[in-house]
């Protein structure tokens, strides 16, 4: 009879492999299997206890894992000892895959619905010395403060516990990270404003605090190298975080800045809607040394400055002589009072010039020979040159810079200035080679106006076309896609092309319309542009009948 407990041993070994295995896979699957079953019934895991949880499991995996291959595979080789451990470790990691690859996306953030909403994500502290919990505690205090002081028609409310951004970069010159996540939790939660600040301790135990603001891209969509964040001036404790006294006592200073705070939402949301006049009383009215009571008032009064010189350049827009030379040189006076020490004073430096190339235009404003001052344009593309390459200028600022400089070097060559060396082709394909950034579809429509511009100079008529309708593609504000749809008129008739010609010429009367009802232009600018219009179709129109 044959003898078969050969067979019969390996048979027994296959099927405890077969239980050892799946006893193994079982425990290395328990607890992220058991973290995932907890984040689905709702209760989603920081990163911290999640780690600690993993962390637990694995050494708990770890021992088993130790005992099985010393109790069992003790007397085997050890290549099949480092073949076990192995393949328990990616047991374990596949288990972990699973748990990471089916976890739940964390909860929204609450979306506002007010046109004027205010966010305030928290406190930073620089140091460890300053409990989280605490600066949450003072972050939600103070929104709840800041309900009662502002107007009835803004919300606030307190993301300190939901939302984790980098604060403590506002101490430093790259401040990337921040505004990046800034900027997508503005767009997730629809704040108009968000409010922070950071918070520091000095050896002698004092206290001070200071409130920084951001400001949207989208709220100065024709200059969006304004968006970012603003620390203001510090505020001194007299009593410690410990003390509940002395969080009433900060939160209730905080609370009484917030009149400025309130007021600079409404300037920003009233410009942003098309009416700089009105923005610009607002602003006015808050650099009136009466309204300051010593200090900026959460607010900077720089930022203030810097806002209230774009809104008095946009005045001018529509000013011919005396008025708009005093319109561009009010706005030059704001810039020019604003620290050039500060982030703002980065900013004014560019706002700077542009403010110098509105005036090197002079009244023609269309960079015609004789028409420029030759030696202002020349140093304002010298000084944006510098700016574009500056590593201490924001990412949109650099931008800003380098299409301003394509602006400058395009107007001297249609004024015969100088010659095109390709300094506008390079600067533009800088400007459509940078990432996107949020804020930077204004700087990249105005791009493409300039490339149109470019093109028509050199005589490539259908090239400006295709360009000038990327930049309408592009832009929002009403009055440049008005010169723009005009353009696009006038390149149109140029070609005889009657039909799109008479269309894009209604597009820019309606936009023109638009801007008046805003406030941007009167009844009177706008008039005499529709009666030039009128006039340049009658002429195009004669012509092409007659080259028919």
């Amino acid at each position: 009879m044959p003898d078969r407990s050969g067979d019969a041993q390996p048979d027994h070994e296959s099927g405890f492999s077969l239980w050892l295995w799946s006893l193994l896979g079982v425990f290395a699957a328990a607890v992220p299997c058991a973290l995932l079953v907890v984040e689905k019934l709702g209760s989603t895991l920081s990163p911290v206890p999640l780690t600690l949880a993993l962390l637990a499991a694995l050494a708990g995996y770890v021992v088993a894992v130790r005992v099985v291959v010393r109790e069992t595979f003790g007397q085997r080789t050890g290549r099949s000892r480092v073949l076990v451990w192995l393949a328990a470790g990616c047991l374990f990691l596949v288990s972990v895959a699973v748990l990471f690859a089916f976890r739940p996306p964390p909860p929204p953030l609450t979306r506002m619905r007010g046109a004027r909403d205010v966010a305030v994500v928290g406190f930073a502290g620089r140091d460890e010395a300053h409990d989280g919990q605490v600066l949450t505690d003072v972050a939600a205090d103070f929104a709840r403060s800041m309900t009662g002081r502002i107007p009835t028609a803004t919300a606030v409310r307190s993301y300190a516990g939901e939302i984790s951004l980098p604060l403590l970069e506002l101490q430093g010159n790259d401040q990337s990270r921040l505004e990046r996540k800034t900027a997508a939790f503005a767009d997730e939660t629809n704040a108009e404003i968000v409010v922070g600040g950071l918070v520091d301790t000095d050896p002698a135990g004092q206290t001070t605090l200071r409130p920084a603001v951001y400001v949207r891209a989208d709220q100065v969509p024709d200059s969006p190298e304004l968006a970012g964040w603003y620390l203001d001036g510090p505020i001194l404790m007299s009593r410690s975080w410990e003390s509940a006294r002395g969080r009433a006592q900060l939160s209730a200073e905080l609370t009484r800045q917030t009149g400025t705070l309130a007021e600079f939402v409404d300037a920003l949301d009233t410009w942003r809607n098309g009416s700089p006049v009105e923005a610009g009383q607002i602003l006015e009215s808050l650099l009136d040394p009466r309204q300051q009571n010593g200090r900026d008032g959460f607010v900077p009064l720089d930022l203030i400055r810097l806002f209230r010189g774009h809104t008095a350049e946009q005045q001018a827009f529509t000013e011919t002589g005396h008025n708009r030379q005093t319109l561009l040189e009010k706005a030059r006076a704001n810039y020019l009072a604003i620290r050039k020490n500060s982030l703002v004073g980065w900013r004014a430096r560019l706002s700077l010039q542009g403010n110098a190339y509105r005036r090197a235009l002079g009244q023609a404003r269309n960079c015609q020979p004789g028409t420029v001052h030759a030696a202002e344009l020349a140093a304002i593309s010298q000084a944006l040159r510098a700016l574009a390459k500056d590593p201490e200028f924001t990412k949109l600022g650099q931008l800003k810079a380098t299409v301003n400089l394509a602006q400058v070097e395009q107007c001297r060559i249609t004024a015969g200035l100088v010659k095109d060396d390709g300094t506008v082709d390079e600067a533009l394909s800088a400007v459509r080679a940078s990432p996107d950034i949020a804020g930077a579809a204004e700087i990249h429509a105005l791009a493409e106006s300039i490339a149109a511009v470019h093109a028509a100079h050199r005589g490539d008529l259908a090239m400006a076309v295709e360009r000038i309708r990327d930049a309408i593609a592009q832009g929002q504000d009403l009055v440049e896609r008005f010169v723009w749809h005009g353009l696009l008129a006038s390149w149109s008739l140029a070609r005889c092309d009657l039909g799109t010609g008479r269309m894009a010429q209604q597009d820019a009367i309606a936009q023109l319309a638009a801007a008046e009802r805003t406030g941007r232009v009167d009844l009177t600018f706008r008039r005499q542009y529709e009666q030039a219009l009128a006039a340049e179709l009658h002429q195009a129109e004669e012509y092409c009948g007659k080259m028919r």
